[in-house]
């Protein structure tokens, strides 16, 4: 921001801007949802004195995470009966979304003073969240030099790491330093001081990022420096040639980056190699959760890019159906497969009527079965467990479990048949035939999410809907031939 709105500060590393309640005020225990009711109460008696009094019981994340179930004037009360440091806390628990349209009913004075207490990451999660007017609101507020950075940041897919990384990281360069930000270093005692003269501009502390000019050459982790004597030489204690990562890096690699190797902060180069930024563990996290959270939807046949994009309530009704709609098509077009295969053996269920009883029992079987196999693939794929180069390895592994859960259940149908009073001879092929369709099911299951990973095809796109119609179908297919084989009446 300019110079004159206000500074930036108030966050620390990880658990930034915490923002605990008042040290007079009772203080409720700290639980994934907290009970809010001294809030809605106060909210419903209309009193903002109440309200104030009700907010400071509770974290202002506890608060954040719970605005995207509250009508917008809601969210509006609580944000004025809170300050703005606790403000800017529970803004940057929010979703960005609901914290955009929030700060689209807040004076622009007070949108930039919020804005200012968050990291630049936050700041452009919900920037990016506004639209032209809103930001057009406060671009004046912002100094040409952060306006640039800013614009830099949005410009840049959601999908890349350049979207969430900051550009304010703890560096220190071995030349000559630029900059206060950029101050050359060479001992350890050097390093900490620079990061203590500017605390407040530095958003990632975790690492210090060692640097010829811009090019990084090692980092060293703040814990070494703090241990270290004073008059160490950086390049004593500093990993060299680190890892980093492109500014166009898929966020779900860096994720695989810092998870293999425990990182808690990755660097991020441009296309030249010079440093440019850092991401936290923190901020991945949160886009893996939202990469999960699309990925159920995909999985359940809804368009996770339409649907998952807003929190559930600020979803309208418009974008709900556009993003269930195509796949509604798709499947009720495909499921006709399977009236298909119903004329084609009308007349074997016509000599033997029984044979109905047990087509919603096999093609349900069928799709859990394979349902089961697709979401198990999937999370493997997603864990690095299972490459595409491991397809025969998968498939294999998948048919013997459906072999022997086909078995399984077989046994159970057979008997349940005979319950049901049908002659043995159709309860035998009842059970021959969940054995085939588990075995079948399992396979397809398999192959599916492979395949798409190999065509570079999100898996969990095509994985659920393609498994339930293909099972279906092609379930139904096998039950009457093996009926043709096993029952009297249909040889």
């Amino acid at each position: 921001m300019a110079a004159g709105v206000v500074g930036r500060r108030g966050f620390a590393e990880g658990g930034a801007m915490s923002g605990a309640p008042d040290a007079d005020e009772p203080v409720h225990n700290a639980v994934p949802i907290p009970d809010l009711a001294p809030v809605d109460a106060a909210l419903k008696s209309g009193d903002p004195a109440a309200l104030k009094a009700a907010v400071k019981q509770f974290r202002p994340a506890d608060l954040g995470r719970d605005l995207s179930r509250r009508p917008i004037e809601e969210d509006r009360a609580i944000l004025d009966a809170i300050d703005d440091r606790r403000g800017a806390a529970m803004l940057r628990a929010a979703h960005p979304v609901v914290a955009a349209q929030l700060l689209g009913q807040v004076d622009a004075p007070r949108t930039c003073r919020l804005l200012a207490f968050l990291p630049t990451d936050h700041e452009v999660a919900i920037l990016g969240a506004m639209s032209p007017d809103q930001r057009a609101r406060i671009d004046s507020a912002y100094a040409p030099d952060e306006k640039a950075t800013i614009d830099r940041l949005l410009a840049y897919p959601e999908s890349a790491i350049g979207r969430i990384m900051t550009p304010k990281i703890w560096r220190c360069d071995r030349s000559s330093g630029e900059s206060p930000l950029r101050a050359a270093a060479r001992t350890a005692g050097d390093a900490l001081d620079i990061l203590r003269m500017n605390a407040d501009d530095i958003e990632v502390a975790v690492n210090c990022y060692v640097c010829d000019g811009p090019k990084l050459v090692g980092v060293v982790p703040l814990r070494v420096l703090a241990t270290s004597d004073r008059d160490t030489p950086l390049d004593q204690v500093m990993t060299p040639d680190p890892i980093a990562v492109r500014e166009d890096t898929a966020r779900s690699d860096a994720a695989d980056i810092i998870n293999t190797h425990d990182f808690l902060s990755l660097p991020v180069v441009d296309a030249r190699g010079d440093l440019i930024g850092a991401v936290r563990v923190d901020d991945l996290l949160g886009a893996a959760l939202d990469a999960a959270g699309t990925g159920i939807l995909n999985q359940g046949a809804v368009s996770g890019k339409l649907a998952g994009r807003a929190p559930y309530f600020l979803t309208s009704l418009a974008r709900t159906v556009r993003s269930r709609l195509t796949w509604l098509i798709l499947l009720f077009v495909a499921e006709t497969a399977t009236g298909t295969v119903l004329r084609y053996f009308e007349d074997e269920l016509a000599k033997v009527v029984a044979l109905s009883f047990f087509v919603p029992l096999l093609i349900g079987t069928g799709g859990n079965a394979g349902s089961q196999t697709v979401s198990t693939v999937i999370r493997a794929l997603a864990l690095g467990d299972v490459r595409t180069r491991d397809v025969l390895r998968v498939v294999r592994r998948e048919v013997t479990a459906g072999i022997l859960l086909g078995l399984l259940l077989g046994v159970i149908a057979f008997f349940r048949a005979l319950l049901w009073g049908v002659h043995s001879d159709l309860a035998m092929c009842v059970a021959v035939t969940i054995l085939v369709v588990c075995t079948w099911a399992n396979a397809v299951g398999a192959t599916i999410p492979l395949a798409a990973q190999r065509l570079g095809i999100d898996p969990t796109v095509v994985s659920a809907p393609l498994i339930t119609t293909l099972v279906d179908a092609s379930g139904l297919f096998i039950y009457f031939s093996v009926a043709h084989l096993m029952v009297a009446g249909l040889h």
